[in-house]
């Protein structure tokens, strides 16, 4: 039948179906609906349920969050706080921390330097403390370091007598007996006694090395130009020198060797390596190497 565009009036009974059957399919149909609706309803509500919960506890962490960070940042207060009260420092724990951390230690300062420089300077007495004669020429000064700390022997007797006359006597003795030899002056540029009395030789040796400089000498031939020579008092073939005398000896070649920026394994040796000579003693000339590194060690 074609639709003429008109609404037609519905019968539900002209298809022979009785009003009881309509009826109770009516209901049926109308409890499965509301059966239908009511679990949709649960499964919404369901999921909104889950939804409610996982926003809450969301909040509830993130609120939990925020206490402990709360918490942390009233630590540090309540601890001053608490120190305040004690009448403690108000220093935050940082700065208390670092100062309980152990600093490094500083280097030392130039001063510093200079003084520990300076009490490593051994005693020497100058010309002028033991009475020197006049020179009878003036030294020659050589500009710079020498090559050599040459060790000598005076050749003398190993005397007892450790005094600071008896070392005084030995220095003016030898300054005689140079000049009768025509040598102007003392020949070393300084002299060690048997009681470790440090004593400056030839004159203007002391000024000179505090300058960085060498007075010129006469006691290793071949070698007075690039040498320093140190006479140490006593015969040394088939003895060594005294405890007083080599420590002092010890003392005299790293002051010179600090002076001069020399290397002690390099530049100490004993006279008669240059010379046809016994000096400085054979006993005495087999321990140069442990002068060497005493000296080293010294430095």
């Amino acid at each position: 039948m074609a639709y003429n565009g008109k609404h037609r009036r519905f019968n539900p009974f002209e298809d022979g179906v009785s009003r009881r059957e309509m009826v109770v399919g009516s209901s049926l149909v109308v409890a499965g609906v509301a059966l239908g609706t009511a679990g949709a309803m649960g499964t919404q509500t369901g999921q909104a349920a889950s939804r409610n919960a996982a926003a809450t506890s969301a909040a509830g962490g993130s609120r939990g969050r925020e206490e402990q960070r709360k918490t942390a940042e009233a630590a540090p207060r309540a601890a001053e706080s608490e120190r305040a009260s004690r009448g403690e420092s108000r220093q935050p724990l940082r700065e208390q921390r670092k100062k309980e951390e152990p600093e490094p230690r500083p280097e030392k300062s130039r001063p510093a330097r200079r003084a520990k420089k300076a009490s490593a300077v051994p005693i020497i007495l100058s010309t002028g403390e033991w009475k020197a004669r006049k020179p009878e020429r003036k030294a020659t000064v050589r500009s710079g370091p020498p090559k050599f700390i040459v060790i000598h022997h005076t050749t003398t007797d190993n005397v007892d007598d450790f005094s600071l006359s008896r070392a005084k006597w030995l220095a003016r003795a030898i300054q005689n007996a140079h000049l009768k030899q025509g040598w102007g002056d003392t020949g070393q540029q300084f002299t060690i006694s048997r009681g470790g009395h440090i004593l400056e030789g030839r004159a203007g040796s002391l000024d000179a090395v505090r300058a960085g400089d060498m007075v010129v000498g006469t006691h290793v031939a071949g070698l007075n130009d690039f040498a320093v020579g140190i006479e140490c008092e006593g015969m040394y073939s088939n003895v060594l020198p005294p405890r007083e005398l080599r420590a002092s000896l010890v003392r005299m070649c790293a002051w010179l060797c600090r002076e001069y920026d020399l290397n002690p394994h390099k530049v100490i040796v004993p006279h008669r390596k240059f010379n046809p000579t016994d000096c400085c003693g054979r006993k005495f000339a087999r321990t140069i190497p442990q002068l060497r590194r005493a000296v080293a060690k010294a430095l």
